[in-house]
């Protein structure tokens, strides 16, 4: 856990060199996502899924072919070419790099403060450590992501084009199709509380819509998957809660403090209401509650004492990059996370394989 921390620390140093001293040639948001890249692209049996890809790349799996046939096309070309080139790293760096430039471009180009996006990215558990483990999920996360400079500036067949390339990595991409039509949308105040207490008591209907309108995923809805991440849900949750205090006392006149909002609560909304199937609502969620990233430090500008703040949030950040760490090590099975590993001079049974469950 001590190496994780000094990673973390790392990160934060390069961010605050980079606002408070002038280099020529340095910028600190660059150094800390070339440090993050290098720590995903080079990791070795890190994130709970690692192990399944690794193991299908290699070909070291049952049932190969109906395994492979049934990723989309992207991954499966990734997938030939590390097979091609007998270097299975080559998967996870190439989608590493993908994730971590959609985040630092949209950071530079959006963020009000991106330290804070930055380090909320790298401590909140469904972000970086996320991307860890859904690794084809996430590609599509972060390419949705990436497109929405198009979303803001109002350009529909660019962002269908990123959105087409998204759905190539995960078909679950399709889900982010609104976030077009809801940017420049102004809800009424009382939407905001009325969808998140909703969403608590909306699970039968979201069932109900996923079996008509998507029921290719209804296996993704079978409640012996999983908890869903129970305390992480409480956390945004906790978080929801508070920031609807936040939307009716600071003016905000700016589209894309509304869209910020609006996302988050409507991804809070899905998470919330699906919860009790397992992942899916964490996963569909997603695409909605990335944008929190560029919420937080929007609100954080609105409030005095902002050094003070800003301070505060940096440990709380550290707090739950700690807390995340301490979810892995709680699992039974196995911690998704530690210990840190890189693949140089590991092969297949080097994979750490999950306890079994009495």
């Amino acid at each position: 856990m001590i190496f994780y921390i000094l990673f973390f620390l790392t990160i934060l140093c390069l961010l605050h060199f980079g606002r408070q001293i002038r280099i020529k040639g340095f910028d600190g948001l660059v150094a800390a996502f070339t440090v993050i890249f290098i720590m995903a692209s080079l990791r070795f049996d890190v994130g709970w899924d690692y192990r399944s890809y690794y193991r299908l790349i290699e070909k070291d799996i049952k049932f190969y072919d109906s395994q492979f046939a049934r990723l989309e096309p992207l991954n499966r070309t990734l997938i030939e070419i590390s097979q091609f080139f007998d270097f299975t790293q080559f998967y996870f760096i190439v989608t590493s790099f993908i994730i971590c430039f959609s985040f630092y471009y949209i950071f530079k180009r959006f963020s009000t403060d991106v330290i804070v996006s930055t380090l909320l990215f790298l401590s909140l558990p469904i972000f970086f450590f996320n991307s860890l483990s859904i690794v084809r999920q996430f590609t599509a996360v972060a390419i949705v992501f990436y497109g929405f400079q198009y979303v803001r500036s109002r350009m529909l067949f660019r962002f269908l084009v990123v959105l087409v390339i998204a759905t190539l990595f995960h078909k679950s991409a399709l889900v982010a199709a609104p976030l077009y039509f809801l940017y420049g949308r102004k809800p009424h105040f009382y939407f905001f509380p009325m969808i998140y207490l909703v969403g608590f008591l909306s699970s039968d209907m979201l069932y109900w819509l996923v079996e008509h309108l998507l029921p290719q995923y209804l296996k993704f809805l079978d409640r012996s998957i999983g908890e869903g991440g129970n305390k992480v849900l409480l956390l945004f949750q906790s978080l929801g809660f508070i920031l609807l205090f936040f939307i009716n006392k600071l003016q905000f006149n700016k589209k894309e403090n509304d869209f910020y909002f609006l996302t988050f609560y409507i991804g809070l909304f899905v998470w919330s209401g699906l919860a009790q199937y397992g992942h899916a609502g964490f996963r569909g969620s997603l695409y909605y509650t990335v944008f929190m990233l560029l919420l937080v430090p929007n609100i954080l500008i609105e409030i005095k004492q902002k050094r003070l703040l800003r301070e505060l949030v940096y440990i709380s950040c550290l707090f739950f990059f700690v807390f995340t760490l301490y979810l892995g090590k709680i699992n039974p099975k196995k911690d998704a996370n530690l210990p840190y590993r890189v693949f140089f001079f590991k092969e297949v049974y080097d994979l750490e394989e999950p306890k079994e469950i009495k």
